[in-house]
């Protein structure tokens, strides 16, 4: 199916406006036309009757009235379109009238029935021509009243109003072609600012990011577009920089132990060795394997937090007391550094539970390892603002400022060799922000002057 061009479609609807609007404007000044010439033509017929009866008021008998009968007409009428008939009251016979207008107006009189003002718009028996009539009476000193009828030929009015609509609707089609061209011009230079998205777009490619739309000079109506498109591709550029950084990581983080898995199993089969030395090759490859594994189960748990395929079970959670399970579980890691865990405080949050855990799991092994010996972590759960709180906090090295955004990306540490050697895989921060993502909450770091804390933010019970 072949694309239509928008440009050539807005501008066939430009032009069939522009039709609409000429044939709307056309039928109106025809209209109008139309209204003036009978309000004028009635005007005058109205002063010709007024005009006839003071005449006759000056003659004495019907004698009188026929020996006058051609210079009245003259006066009367004037025009070859204006005819007169004056009669007696109930003839057909015109005392004055010498033309068949004038002739066929009187019959009219007889037969038809008027307008309660006086007028009758007919046509000619013969000739069919429009015709306008006004009747009116007056009376002669010595004789009965006298029906007075002057009516006027229309038929050069109709010939005007015809001329009109045939010139009007024989240029229709130049109208229309002007008007087609016209739109068509007005629609190419409308769009070329939407020519700018274009090549924008037509720029951009996996290796070729940085390109954005200049907003200034860019219509009203397009600025949001602009710079929604220039979001877009911030976005991207940060999510490909991102991507790519993953990458790197991740084969970095599988690159290690593979190689020491290798290495191992090289050393080992490099010559004949006893069951005891085989068995202990095999227990620290084991080790290795074990960190794999849960960096495989890792990076599965968060590509389906972030199709938000990972299931969540929500129910009312006590965040100080899972807090303090948790604490019981990390009792052997805390005492080999001397370490106490201290909880207080209580909030409850709709929460997923093992979900929630493994949160606190991520964040208070996270805080054991990395605070300084022999001091305290502690833990604080509140309510706020509709929300469910849970504040992890240990003494040790302040992570700096412009670390704090990038805590949570994946395998980033802010001391590499640290986390690697502890065993972690470097996505205990990433899991915490997903976990938290999928229940409408987050997670906020601060750090500074020997402290920092991490905070859960949950949705607090109704």
């Amino acid at each position: 199916m072949r694309a239509r061009r928008l440009s050539l479609r807005l501008g066939l609807w430009v032009g069939l406006l522009g039709l609409l609007q000429a044939v709307a404007v056309l039928a109106f000044a025809y209209a109008v036309m139309e209204r003036e010439q009978s309000i004028q033509r009635r005007t005058m017929l109205v002063d010709k009757v007024e005009h006839a009866r003071h005449m006759i008021d000056d003659l004495a008998d019907d004698a009188a009235l026929r020996d006058n009968a051609a210079q009245m007409v003259d006066v009367i009428a004037g025009h070859d379109e204006l005819h007169l008939a004056i009669a007696p009251r109930g003839t057909s016979e015109p005392s004055v009238g010498f033309s068949r207008e004038s002739a066929e107006s009187l019959l009219r009189l007889r037969r038809d029935v008027w307008e309660s003002d006086g007028f009758l718009e007919w046509r000619m028996s013969e000739s069919g021509a429009p015709m306008l009539s006004l009747a009116g009476t007056v009376a002669i000193a010595n004789a009965e009243p006298y029906d007075i009828v002057v009516s006027v030929d229309r038929s050069e009015d109709a010939k005007l109003l015809r001329n009109l609509l045939i010139t009007a609707l024989s240029s229709a089609p130049f109208a229309l072609a002007v008007v087609i061209l016209s739109g068509l011009l007005i629609v190419k230079f409308g769009l070329e600012p939407l020519r700018r998205f274009q090549k924008a777009a037509a720029e951009v490619t996996a290796n070729n990011l940085s390109t954005r739309i200049d907003p200034r000079g860019m219509p009203y109506e397009l600025q949001d577009s602009c710079l929604a498109f220039n979001a877009m591709l911030e976005r991207l550029d940060d999510s490909v920089k991102r991507l790519s950084d993953f990458s790197s990581d991740l084969a970095h983080e599988m690159r290690t132990p593979l190689a020491t898995l290798l290495g191992r199993t090289q050393v080992a089969l490099s010559r004949p060795r006893g069951a005891e030395e085989l068995a202990e090759v095999l227990e620290r490859n084991v080790e290795e394997l074990q960190r794999l594994t849960r960096l495989v189960a890792d990076m599965l748990f968060l590509a389906q937090a972030d199709r938000a395929e990972a299931a969540i079970d929500l129910v009312a959670v006590d965040l100080a007391e899972e807090a303090r399970t948790v604490a019981d579980y990390l009792e052997l890691l805390a005492q080999e550094r001397e370490v106490t865990i201290e909880v207080s405080g209580s909030a409850y949050a709709m929460a997923d539970r093992n979900q929630a855990r493994r949160a606190m799991t991520n964040l208070l092994s996270n805080a054991v390892r990395l605070c300084s010996y022999g001091t305290t972590v502690t833990v604080q759960a509140a309510n706020r603002d509709g929300w469910a709180f849970l504040e992890v906090s240990n003494e040790g090295p302040t992570i700096a400022p412009q670390h704090h955004e990038r805590l949570f990306d994946r395998f980033y540490r802010v001391d590499d060799s640290r986390g690697r050697d502890a065993g972690g895989t470097g996505l205990g921060l990433a899991i915490v922000k997903a976990i938290m993502t999928l229940h409408g909450g987050g997670v906020d770091v601060s750090s500074g002057r020997g402290k920092t804390t991490f905070t859960l933010r949950f949705q607090a019970t109704a």
